[in-house]
């Protein structure tokens, strides 16, 4: 996976000031407002392992597919199969979520910061989208956030720049979006300047992030033609109804 090659090494620290267990909290509560009794999580992208773990201290048994043997091997360095008081448990493995096959069912599928919107070609979206049916039992939940296209046409992405430092790396990191709206998709050229504090050393890189966008009516097709419903669409943690000025949205699908 060229995305996420060196970026993984300070992804946490790019994303220190996201607050993983509000996410997971809201996560959670969905699932569980629609499948009460759920118990048994797959993660599509899971990342280093914190959105998984938060949910296992919910309870939740969750198991991660990652795409980056980098972004596993920090999760199983951080808590390998962590355990919570409420006998929740985290592990993940490397894979491809739109090929896993992994020969039992869970009550969810969940898909967060955007993992879907990185599926860019219709191929890709619908190989995720079976992919997540055959892993549901009847009545599981699939539920993932993506852009919003009609917010990415209404405010169009624009060049920002972060910077961030702990005691090891300080990091400044520019983001120059290229849009193609025949296809869907934001080219996100990510230029990072990464100083190893220790050393003093520097080290320049940069990664191209595709992404694409996602329309309520595409969605909706998608999800009829992999034997799911659309249970609802709503602006991502507030829960209040997607506008053109909602960013990041979430889908809620049932099997």
């Amino acid at each position: 996976m060229p995305e996420f090659e060196k970026y993984s090494a300070i992804y946490d620290l790019l994303y220190r000031d996201k607050d993983y267990g509000a996410e997971a909290e809201y996560v959670g509560g969905k699932v569980r407002s629609l499948v009460h009794d759920a118990r048994s999580l797959l993660e599509f992208g899971s990342g280093t392992g914190r959105h998984g773990r938060f949910l296992a201290a919910m309870g939740f048994d969750v198991h991660g597919i990652e795409r980056s043997p980098e972004m596993v091997s920090m999760a199983h360095a951080a808590d390998d199969h962590a355990s919570s008081k409420t006998g929740g448990s985290f592990s993940c493995e490397v894979g491809d979520i739109c090929t896993a096959s992994l020969g039992r069912t869970f009550d969810a599928v969940v898909s967060l910061f955007h993992v879907m919107s990185y599926q860019t070609s219709n191929q890709a979206l619908r190989a995720a989208f079976q992919s997540a049916a055959r892993h549901l039992v009847p009545g599981g939940l699939f539920l993932f956030d993506v852009w919003h296209g009609p917010a990415v046409l209404s405010q169009r992405p624009s060049e920002r720049i972060k910077e961030v430092a702990d005691d090891r790396y300080r990091v400044k990191r520019t983001a120059r979006p290229e849009l193609d709206t025949n296809r869907s998709t934001v080219k996100v050229v990510y230029e990072i300047e990464c100083e190893d504090r220790s050393d003093g050393e520097t080290e320049r890189f940069s990664e191209d992030h595709l992404m694409r966008y996602l329309f309520p009516t595409e969605v909706e097709l998608l999800a009829e033609s992999c034997g799911m419903q659309v249970k609802g669409v709503e602006e991502f943690l507030t829960g209040k109804q997607a506008s053109p000025s909602t960013w990041g949205v979430a889908y809620l699908l049932q099997r």
